[in-house]
This record gives structure tokens, sequence and C-alpha cells, in this order.
């Protein structure tokens, strides 16, 4: 009997039954939709990459910060935002069937691993910690990042760009604001006073420095350029505040960047259960030497450094929590010895580290309290090549602070707190001369330090604030109690309009050397300086401000070293004494104005251009002699630009020129050649000028994300001088060798990976 067969249209009608009862089973596809917004504001962003972890398909946000993903399957998906210039996140969605998803993804900027909560907070425009002092900054990570230099991977280098900071050295840290140096400002790291914290070579003029702090654990730096509350005294300048960021309470994440002169990586991640706390550590080991030998290869200077950072924090209850954060490094200084003379340094170590174990305590909304430990340590030597020792030193400052904040009513707050301080330093300072090593400088000596500070926040009617405050500080050294008053208000005048007014009497009394050196004494008075500013501030939109302060800082018994410098007297050159001592003669002023247009855009241009005329000028009343102020600079221009071109490219430019400052000590110039003079500081380095520029590329892949750098330093190639160490011609008065060569163009790459 022969077989049956289905006919053909009967097995396609069953395959179609088929296939439509699995349909049936299958439940409908579902759909993300969001907007991507600015962290600090709130904008929406375009151009973000929002891709879908599960199948990698990638939706690029609209003008209005919106994406879709269609046909998603029911479930929990992860999410990966993606913009350069932008931290990485991730976030979690769970999608069902047949409906539509719709979150909102906040993202900030700045370099960081994988987040999965942003908070959205601020104005996109600016950003205050002190909202009634004329002159303040604040640089977050993103701007860190961008400014502080491929080459030098050195946050202070992004300070120099801000509005009023002045620098003519592409090889230091330091730079001046306002005409006073660093070693006239408080400088501040998780809230304590601490040491100028740089890599350098001490006692040593001609070496650089960079800051001893990876940029990429800094949460921001805040410079507050004249009158401020003054909560952190003992000196006469402006305030430069560094905060480090928390880690990762999500999960444990890692970054390794590499750039043309170091390698740095940085790992963190949460602490505890349920997010209560997390911790951070990242090291960083430099290859600037192999650079600087190839840059100025008939030098033979090898300039080399690595440090640490790390930081936990853990949230012992909902009211009390404690924080660790220590930073510490070490570098060196190695030359070639075949052109060194028997008295010059050819290694030179330095070695510093500050610890801050901080206690914060709130017992109620209006209440809060935080209390501080903190240490600090520095070592350093030099040595010839015959390994004999030049120099060699030793410091050390255990400290314990206190701030406390009550807020009775709402419009009052009161704020205090004080610190006392216990400080040793040894020092032993030598140079040959002749065929014997004389020494220079040698003591060692200890002493302690206590201080209390309290001000009033009040808003008045109208909605002005103002904040007068009181500190009095004692320095065991010199036996000083003084107090030091201080007056900071705000005052909104309308159609966007904010004027901001202050002043106050600072001081800094004499340090270790001035007073326990050869050449000091305990007899020295305090220096002081009366600094008032004002400003007005104006707003267009929410992007964009422009600012105009004027200020007017009277100095009085500043310390000098009468002598010191060589110069010429009737004629004849006179080398600098060895053995006059540190008085109290300079009284002077530092006077100018500043202005500042900024706009802060997240999808646009975003930077500042500033402009700032200031003059310097101190009388040294011992003598009779006056002169313009070492760090004088009449004409500063400071601008910096930021654009995203996409989610993967943007690029920046930063400008820094000024008209530069005096070549510090006795020298004229005539007919193109410098010559020892009887006038201080009359002589002018020429201008200073560069233009650096710097793309970013982004790749991401998986759960990765590669960004590369490129950077150039001074493209226009300008022959930017210092000055040097030169010597003089006794006979024809001849300073030879007064100025040095800078840094040329230089090209250099980098890359960050984030995982």
């Amino acid at each position: 009997m022969p077989l049956s067969r289905t006919p053909p249209f009967h097995r396609r009608d069953s395959l179609l039954r088929s296939l439509f009862a699995l349909a049936l089973l299958q439940p409908p596809a579902g759909v993300i939709t969001g907007t991507v917004v600015d962290a600090q504001g709130g904008a929406p962003l375009r151009r973000v990459s929002v891709r879908l972890q599960t199948d990698g398909r990638t939706s690029i946000t609209d003008d209005q910060g919106r994406f879709d993903i269609r046909d998603v399957a029911p479930g929990e998906h992860e999410l990966y935002i993606s913009a350069v210039d932008f931290m990485l996140v991730k976030r979690r969605v769970t999608v069902a069937a047949g409906e539509t998803a719709h979150i909102t993804i906040p993202i900030a900027e700045g370099t960081g691993t994988y987040t999965e909560t942003v908070t959205v907070r601020g104005s996109a425009a600016a950003t205050r910690r002190e909202p009634e002092v004329a002159a303040e900054q604040t640089l977050g990570s993103f701007d860190l990042q961008q400014l502080r230099g491929l080459l030098t991977n050195d946050p202070m280098r992004a300070i120099q760009v801000l509005p009023g900071v002045a620098t003519g050295d592409d090889f230091r840290s330091e730079f001046s604001v306002r005409g006073a140096p660093v070693t006239q400002m408080n400088f501040t790291f998780e809230g304590i006073a601490t040491p100028f914290l740089v890599h350098t070579v001490q006692q040593v003029r001609e070496t650089g420095s960079i800051a001893m702090v990876n940029g990429d654990v800094l949460d921001e730096v805040s410079l507050l350029s004249g009158a401020y509350p003054e909560r952190f005294g003992n000196r006469l300048g402006a305030e430069l505040d560094f905060r480090m960021r928390e880690g990762s309470r999500d999960r444990v994440q890692s970054h390794v960047s590499v750039s043309a002169t170091d390698a740095a990586t940085v790992v963190e991640g949460p602490l505890g259960g349920a997010g209560r706390g997390s911790w951070l550590a990242s090291a960083r080991k430099s290859y600037l030497d192999l650079v600087l030998k190839r840059i100025y290869p008939t030098q033979g200077v090898g300039f080399g450094f690595e440090d640490a950072q790390a930081k936990f924090v853990y949230d012992v209850t909902p009211r009390h929590q404690i924080q660790f954060a220590i930073t510490g490094g070490q570098s060196e200084l190695d030359r070639d010895p075949a052109p060194l003379g028997a008295g010059d340094v050819q290694i030179g170590d330095n070695a510093s580290a500050v610890a801050v174990l901080t206690w914060r305590y709130l017992p109620s909304a209006s209440f809060a309290l935080h209390q501080r430990a903190a240490f600090t340590a520095n070592d350093f030597r030099n040595t010839t090549k015959a390994a004999a020792e030049l120099d060699h030193g030793r410091s050390r400052d255990l400290i314990y602070r206190t701030d406390w904040t009550y807020a009775p009513r709402t419009g009052l707050s009161v704020e205090g707190g004080g610190d006392a301080r216990a400080s040793t330093m040894a020092l032993q300072d030598q140079r040959l001369s002749g065929t014997a090593f004389q020494v220079r400088e040698v003591f060692d000596a200890s002493a302690t330090a206590a201080s209390a500070y309290v001000l009033t926040r009040a808003t008045l009617p109208g909605g002005g604030t103002i904040v007068p405050g009181l500190r009095i500080d004692h320095w065991s050294l010199t036996g000083h109690t003084a107090a030091s008053p201080w007056l900071a208000s705000a005052w909104p005048l309308g159609a966007g309009l904010t004027l901001r007014a202050g002043g106050g009497l600072y001081r800094q009394d004499p340090g270790f050397l001035d007073a326990s050196g050869l050449r000091g004494s305990t007899a020295l008075d305090g220096q002081h300086a009366w600094d008032v500013d004002a400003g007005i501030e104006g707003r267009v939109g929410s992007l964009s401000r422009w600012q105009l302060t004027i200020y007017d800082r009277e100095d009085r018994d500043l310390l000098r070293l009468p002598s010191a410098e060589g110069r010429v007297v009737n004629g004849v050159y006179v080398s600098g004494s060895l053995t006059s001592r540190f008085v109290n003669a300079l009284d002077g002023h530092a006077r100018g104005v500043e202005a500042l247009v900024q706009r802060r855009s997240p999808n646009g241009l975003s930077g500042w251009a500033s402009y700032s005329y200031g003059v310097n000028r101190y009388t040294d009343r011992t003598t009779g002699e006056s002169f313009w102020g070492d760090y004088d600079q009449r004409h500063t221009i400071n601008a910096y630009g930021n654009y995203r071109f996409s989610d993967r490219l943007s690029a920046s430019a930063r400008v820094r020129a000024g008209s530069n400052f005096p070549a510090t000590g006795y020298y004229r110039e005539q007919d193109g050649i410098d010559y020892a003079a009887d006038t201080r500081n009359s002589l002018r380095v020429p201008y200073y000028a560069r233009l650096d520029v710097r793309v970013n590329r982004t790749y991401t892949w998986e759960r990765k994300r590669l960004t590369l750098f490129l950077e150039g330093m001074n493209v226009l190639d300008r022959n930017n001088v210092r000055v040097g160490i030169p010597s003089v011609d006794r006979r024809t008065l001849v300073a030879r060798n007064l100025f040095d060569t800078m840094v040329p163009i230089v090209p250099s790459i980098g890359l960050l990976l984030e995982f």
C-alpha cells in the first residue's frame, strides 16, 4: 500500500501556525528613551553617546539631550553613557514588555571611572565657595585636566591660567597673585594649612618644580585672590585650597594614564556595605628626566619624581563620618657631573608627605563640627659630584584643628574654630669658597602656634549678606600675639548684577629661617597688610558672566636682607653681603584692576578671557631706596577655551601673556648689553607669551574607554626667557647670561584608559 504524503501547502500552513504560536509566547519588545543632562546646572547635553550593552546599539543625543533605543527585550539592561571631557556613566534600567522606560541621566564633566549615580547641583555659570569674596575662582576636575598640561601633568599649571595670576617661568609651578609670591600665600590641603606641596630641589635656584598632587584625584581647586575670611592665617597674600575627591561607592574601578613625561594609575572602590564608604589610591611615576635630556641635550639635566595619594571615607553613622587623606612624594635632580665644578649640586633629593585625619559630626540640621589631626614632613639633601654634602634639612608639623558652624535660623549663621600646631625645622647650608666650604646657614629650632577665629554670616533686608570676622594668632618663636579683623559683603543690585566688597588685616610672622637662622632675629616684628577689594559681577543668561574688580593692598614691615644683592656703588661693583641680618624694612602697595568674561556651556564654547593691570612698589624705610616689587607685572592676559565637536572629539586652547617681572636685582640695559647697576629692579624681563593647544579623542568598547590626547606647547615657538644667574665683569660691569631660554615648541601625546 503506498505511503500517504502531506501536500506542500499543508506543511507551509503548519509552519506558519507554529511561528505564529511562538510569537504569541514571546513578550513584546520595549523602548528606552531619556534625556542626558549636565550634572552642574541640569542643561540638556547634545552629542552624547548612549550605548545599550546587550547588543552594542548606540543612540546619540539630539539638541535637547534626548535619545531613543527601540526593540529592546524586556528585562534589566545596562546603558553606558559617554562623551569626551565627561565622566563615563553606567546606568541600569528595567524594561517592561511593550512599555517605554524613560530616564534622566546626569553626567559630570571631568575624568573619572564609571559611576551609577551623579547628582545635579549648582549653576553652570560659576561655582562659588565664598559668595561674598570679590575675586574667587574654582577649577573642577575637567578644567584641571585640560589646563595642567601633558608635559608636566601639574595642576598648579592650571592655576597659572586663572584671572589675575602671573607667571613667567615655564619650569616652575610657582606663580604670583597681585604682586605676592607663593611664600606669602595660604596653601591648604583637605582643610589643613600646609607647606607648598611641590616636587623641587631645595636651595637650588635654577631648578624647576611640579605639584606633588596628581590632578586625577582632585575634586576642586579654589583661588581666593583678595580679601577673604581668615580661617587660615599667617599669610599676607591669596589663599589656594586643594580638595581630593572621594572614591567610587558603586564598584571597584580604575584608570591608567600615560603621557610624554609620566605614567599614573588611580584605583577606587566601595568601603563597607550599603555604600557606606569608599577608598581611592593613586600612584604616579615620571620619566621627565629623559624628556629634559632630549630637549636640552647639552645641559645634562635630569629631574624625576614619584608620588602617591590615598583617601578613605566611611560613614560610621548617618551623623558621624571619618575621612583619612594622604599625599607623599619624592623628587631627584641628577646632573651630568662632567661640566660641574667642585661646589656645584650634582644630586638633589627632596621628599614630602602630608596626612590628614578628619572626623565630621552633624548632631542636628543646624550644627556641624569638623575635627582634624594632621602631620606634615619634608626632608632634603644636596650633594656634589664628589659626594660632599652641600645642604640638608628637615621640617615637621603636628596639627590639631577644629571648625564648627551653627545656623540658629534662616539667614544667620555663626562659624568658628582654630588650630594648635607644633613645628620643628633644621637646616644646614654650605658652599665652596676658594678651596674650603663656608657655612651659609645652620639652625635647628622648634615652636608652637595657636589660633582661633569666629565669623558671622547674616542676610540683610534686600538680600545682601555681610560677613564680619576676627582671628587671633600666637607664635611662640617670636612671642607675638595679634588680632586680624575682616569684613566681606555681597549686595544684589538687580538686573543680574551683584556688588561684592571686603577688606581685612592680614598678618605673617617671621619663619624659622628669618628668626632662628644665622641672619635672623627673634626680635623681628610681624609683617602685615591691609587688603581691600571690590567687584561688580553681571550675568548674561544662565551660562555667561562678566566681572570687574579693583584692589589695594598696603604692605607694611615686610622683611628684607640688606645689601644681599650685588650692586654698583659709586661706579664700583660690590658683591652681596653674606652677613647682613633680616630687618622689617619694606613698606609698599599693590594696586590694580581685573576684568573677566566667562562662559560655561556643556555644549558649546566654554572658557574665559581676562585682563589685569597692576602696580607693586616698595620703599625701604631704613635706606630710603624705592623700587618696583619682584613680582610687579603691569599687564596680564590669561584666556582659555574648550569646544566639544562630538561625543568623541574636543579641542581646547590656553593663552598666557604678560609684560613680565623685573629682572630681580641691580641691572640695566644699554645698546642691547646688560650691565650691573645701582638701581634695583629697573630692568624688565622681555614680555612673556605662550599659546598651548590640545585635542582629545575618545574610543569606547565593551566596558572600557580610551582617550587620546595631543598637545602642543608654545605652538608659536616664542623665545621666552627667565632670569638666570649671571656673572658680572667687575671691570666693565657687563652682566653675562642674565637670561635663560625656556621651553620651545614641544608636541606631546598621552592616553587615558578607563575600565
